[in-house]
């Protein structure tokens, strides 16, 4: 298990439009074992990129899908529980980090079948410990 700090952070939206596409629903469906709710929690890692989450723990890995002459993006994705450490809730989720996102190189978003924000009382800002289970 690796665990890593992090902070929320507001992000532009783009997470509950391709979690509410129905090829990424049920995609998310499988992964997660539960339909997933239609947004995600973004984080910033502190201290650590992607690219060094993807060396250190090994991510399982969904490549670009290919729908009748279109293609939408693959992901990264591991396992992971989230601990607001302010009040100690957590969750079980899972950590994707899209291969055509716009966000900076320290930034994840987490799916869950639960509203993560109103789960875990969080807000921008709040720090967050990320439980990532390796491969």
């Amino acid at each position: 298990m690796l665990r890593v700090e992090g902070v929320v952070v507001s992000g532009r939206g783009e997470g509950r439009k391709y979690v509410s596409m129905p090829i990424y629903s049920e995609l998310l469906t499988k992964i997660l074992k539960v339909r997933p709710f239609h947004g995600t929690l973004n984080i910033s890692l502190n201290n650590l990129s992607v690219d060094e989450l993807i060396a250190i723990c090994s991510p399982e890995v969904v490549d670009d899908i290919y729908v009748e002459g279109g293609t939408y993006g693959g992901f990264y994705y591991w396992r992971c529980r989230v601990i607001n450490t302010c009040n100690g809730a957590s969750e079980e989720a899972v950590v994707l980090r899209p291969f055509r996102t716009k966000n900076p190189k320290t930034v994840v978003e987490l799916i869950s079948d639960k509203y993560l924000r109103e789960a875990l009382k969080l807000e921008d800002g709040c720090s967050v410990l990320l439980e990532f289970l390796c491969r």
